[in-house]
């Protein structure tokens, strides 16, 4: 008995390991290929502030995000120097790590064969080692899912603050489960710390708290205290360093930075509601490929009806009608308030997915293959992992090329280091006019070089030219989305046109961007 256990366990722990080396092969394609997102590269350029010791506090910066990771990759750029790859190394570590934590989840939510009062899942026989392996698989599922989920491996070698945010409270998830309030409060603040999202996993401490374990020793102020003061105390004190760093920087509290830069949180009108919903569900697809996500969704009626009947009022059943109403909630909340339409904003619900669809497959694999109870057959639980592994490899594989339009960027910035490497060759203090690029030149170009010089429309920067132009060689670039035509013919009215002097190309050989010389128009 003692050697079957300890062979399970090995099996265990061997398989979670395979799966996260396989995470973090599938995230390493997306690493390369892609230049810093507008966001990315704006949150970049805080940290290279940071990490230049220019501007620790990012003073006069209007910062509109919590602090943690621009200070972590700050730090990531004091150890590998100024990189993309050094500024998507903590989000890629993160993404990785989030697989384990959303196994113990799993784990924590799935009762051990002993304690089932109604074996649930795949038709195997009933033994001891069967009922430890249809165990195993469930506790698995949502780890595979994870860890081959083309979304994840998108957003894991990104800048974005979300897959930070994602694993510390996934982490904060864990501790819950194991009794842990202190930990538990104090992971849920370094989640706040990272996005103002990460608020959003509290609901499911709910789901997760387990009164086992609750012996803590540290983040508690006594024993004595209930779980909820030692959750509650343990989030402020996170959530106060965060707003002392806020008021130290002065200016404007970055919560209200970002409500502006939203354009105001507002109920969306009537006008909005297809579009925005049809966005949103466009998404979807990329959590698990649609051979995983349609049998999915098959299968969530069927574990819904088996909880609200035979299983009702069990802690399993509590729990999946807790996360379907969550998941609903959640794409109800980002559809009818007037949240951007981003991508990113669903990263948070991949894992809360991943922990339901963990349980339906089962459910409807068992449904559909009820003939092997009849002939006496077993189905070994590796087979269903390995029928989800054949199902959804294929798509984290098309992800790992960055074969999809999510996640960062996907080639519009592709030649952005030619641009900057132009632009610097120029004498320092030449007037570059730029209206698209400032977060990506803030970046790729950085400080001490040419004069970029925003303007807001044609007419403006027509007047500029009128006034200050003498002489002097000046520039302005165009992404290839953006046509020069409405330019040329407001500068032609103050003597001046354009002339290209330098294209670059994408990733498929179209134009990218265009640095064009302003010139006086001969007459």
């Amino acid at each position: 008995m003692l050697a079957h256990l300890k062979s399970t366990f090995n099996m265990r722990h061997s398989t979670i390991i395979f799966i996260c080396l396989i995470a973090f092969a599938l995230r390493l394609g997306p690493l390369f290929d892609n230049r810093f997102h507008p966001d990315e590269a704006l949150f970049s350029t805080w940290a290279l502030k940071i990490a230049r010791g220019e501007n620790l506090l990012l003073a006069g910066v209007p910062v509109d995000k919590p602090p943690l990771l621009i200070y972590l990759t700050a730090l990531s750029y004091f150890i590998f120097g100024q990189s993309e790859l050094a500024a998507r190394v903590p989000n890629l570590i993160a993404s990785v790590i989030s697989v384990p934590l959303l196994y113990q989840l799993a784990r924590s939510l799935t009762p051990r064969p002993s304690s089932r009062s109604t074996p649930v899942g795949l038709p195997i026989q009933k033994n001891a080692e069967s009922g430890e392996g249809e165990w195993y698989a469930e506790s698995v599922i949502p780890a595979l899912l994870l860890a081959l989920s083309p979304f994840a491996i998108l957003f894991a070698p990104t800048a974005f603050l979300d897959p930070l945010m994602v694993m510390f409270g996934l982490a904060s998830l864990v501790a819950a489960s194991r009794g842990r309030a202190g930990w538990a409060g104090m992971l849920l603040g370094l989640s706040f710390a990272t996005k103002v999202q990460g608020l959003f996993f509290l609901p499911l401490i709910l789901v997760f708290w387990s009164r086992q374990g609750n012996k803590e020793t540290r983040l508690s102020v006594s024993p004595s205290l209930h779980p909820s003061i030692r959750f509650a105390t343990s989030f402020v004190v996170i959530a106060t360093c965060v707003l002392l760093w806020d008021r130290a920087r002065g200016g404007l509290p970055f919560w209200v930075q970002q409500t502006i830069n939203y354009g105001g949180i507002r109920v969306i009108y009537a006008s909005e509601l297809g579009p925005r919903l049809t966005g949103w569900l466009n998404f979807l697809p990329y959590f698990f490929g649609p051979i995983v996500g349609a049998l999915g969704l098959i299968g969530l009626p069927i574990l819904l009806q088996r909880d609200l009947t035979r299983d009702a009022r069990t802690r399993a059943a509590w729990v999946d009608l807790w996360l379907f109403t969550y998941s609903i909630g959640f794409l109800a909340l980002h559809w009818l308030l007037a949240f951007p339409v981003w991508d990113r904003y669903l990263l948070i619900l991949v894992p809360v997915v991943a922990l339901l669809f963990g349980r339906s497959l089962p459910v409807l694999l068992s449904s559909c293959l009820l003939v092997f109870k009849s002939l006496h057959l077993s189905f070994p639980p590796s087979l269903l992992l390995s029928i989800i592994t054949l199902a959804i490899l294929p798509f984290g594989v098309v992800a790992s090329r960055s074969g999809y339009p999510i996640g960062g960027d996907h080639g519009a910035n592709d030649g952005i280091e030619r641009v900057a490497d132009y632009l610097k060759a120029l004498p320092p203090g030449t007037v570059v006019y730029d209206h698209w690029l400032a977060w990506e030149l803030g970046y790729y170009l950085g400080d001490g070089f040419v004069y970029l010089a925003y303007f807001d429309t044609p007419a403006a920067l027509a007047d500029d030219l009128r006034v200050f132009a003498k002489d002097d060689a000046r520039y302005v670039i165009f992404p290839a989305r953006e046509a020069p035509d409405k330019v040329i013919d407001a500068i032609e009215q103050v003597g001046y046109t354009l002339t290209p002097v330098v294209t670059t190309q994408n990733r498929f050989g179209q134009t990218s961007f265009t640095i064009y010389q302003i010139v006086k128009r001969d007459t």
